[in-house]
């Protein structure tokens, strides 16, 4: 919910000063109110409170957006495919490098660099796209707690 003040939806100021005394000064405040409540505290009739319910509700909301609307919208800043390894061995056998939007376990022996990988991965996902990476955010979880933070 929002923490808009009810003064910036467009109540009058004589209700906004009547709920103020309430301590209700915020849209969330406002919305977390019964119909019952509300009528009480404003003197408006069940109608007149289901129709400021409704006005709280579309000025604090985000705006609606579809499934569709949001596929088009990716879809129209493609994002690339493969994020490069900058190991060119590698991203010749993975065909252009690890594949976005998937998971990729990375599986070896203790001591043969795959921490040392994924942490390379992660450094190279957020560099800018001018620099080869994603311009993106990193999320590492380690389940074994041996991260190290001087590596």
């Amino acid at each position: 919910m929002s923490s808009k003040k009810l003064r910036r939806v467009g109540l009058s100021q004589e209700l906004c000063d009547r709920l103020n005394r309430y301590q209700i000064v915020t849209c969330q405040d406002f919305l977390c109110l019964s119909p019952l409540e509300l009528m009480k505290m404003t003197g408006l009739s069940y109608h007149g409170v289901h129709e400021l319910l409704c006005m709280v509700s579309r000025a604090c909301a985000p705006q609606m957006q579809t499934v569709y609307g949001m596929k088009t919208q990716r879809c129209a800043a493609p994002s690339p495919a493969f994020l490069a390894t900058t190991l060119s061995a590698l991203d010749e056998a993975l065909r252009g490098g690890v594949a976005c939007g998937s998971l990729t376990e990375i599986t070896g022996p203790p001591g043969c660099g795959k921490t040392q990988f994924c942490m390379m991965m992660s450094i190279l996902a957020t560099l800018p796209t001018d620099m080869g990476g994603l311009e993106g955010a990193v999320v590492y979880i380690d389940t074994e707690s041996a991260f190290s933070a001087e590596r």
